[in-house]
């Protein structure tokens, strides 16, 4: 995932975060089903194809998970920046990776979480 700028956002988890990545969409889970106001999907759907106001969205927050070896990427926010990219089938966004443990995702998904110990 490459390095794009720093900046601020007003996110609780993301203000720690300065570095902003380009991530592809692929690798990200979204567990949570999102409820959508269409207009505002596609107002950022026409700020992200005009070329002079494409980076004025804020990243996302995406919660980056070390797990056995494995890396796992989770976003519960942003949900219309992200279904406006998915429907310019965009393949990155720009994000923020917050590192975080396990735990905090089972809080998040309880016993839907991949991390649950049997």
């Amino acid at each position: 995932m490459s390095t794009k700028t720093t900046v601020d956002n007003f996110s609780i988890h993301g203000n720690a975060v300065s570095e902003v990545c380009d991530i592809p969409l692929s690798v990200v889970n979204r567990p949570i089903p999102s409820q959508l106001d269409r207009a505002k999907v596609e107002e950022m759907k026409t700020i992200l194809q005009t070329d002079t106001k494409k980076d004025d969205l804020t990243p996302i927050d995406i919660h980056h998970v070390e797990y056995k070896g494995q890396d796992y990427y989770f976003a519960f926010g942003g949900c219309h920046r992200w279904a406006a990219h998915k429907e310019l089938q965009k393949e990155t966004i720009k994000g923020k990776l917050i590192s975080t443990p396990p735990s905090v995702i089972n809080t998040y998904l309880g016993s839907s979480s991949p991390f649950r110990e049997t």
